[in-house]
């Protein structure tokens, strides 16, 4: 949701690498909850939407992924109250473990610290 530039400045703060495909506020005209911004992105990576995995944590995001077609896992960290949702929540991005396939596949599954 955020300006191209803000984006890039937090990700350089947070020290994550820029990725090949960013989709920022001026890319879209309807901004969420309409599913521009995850539509775009899977066009932008080559993909359908039904074969992507959003995170979200905000009701206006978590109907954009909705209407967007794509997977959602939800995040409730920035949550006081965990938010009622039938999709898979997370409370913490440090509840998910990473692992490439020799393909370049990825493959979530719960953290060593989650479990």
């Amino acid at each position: 949701s955020a300006p191209h530039e803000l984006a890039l400045l937090r990700m350089k703060a947070a020290g994550i690498p820029v990725p090949a495909v960013i989709v920022a506020a001026e890319d879209v005209t309807r901004g969420k909850p309409a599913p521009d911004c995850f539509q775009l992105a899977a066009r932008r990576l080559g993909v359908d939407a039904r074969d992507c995995l959003v995170f979200e944590d905000a009701p206006a995001g978590i109907a954009a992924a909705e209407a967007s077609g794509a997977s959602l896992m939800v995040i409730s960290a920035t949550h006081t109250h965990p938010i009622a949702t039938l999709h898979a929540s997370i409370a913490s991005y440090d509840e998910l473990g990473i692992t490439v396939d020799d393909r370049g596949g990825i493959e979530l599954a719960p953290s060593r610290a989650a479990a």
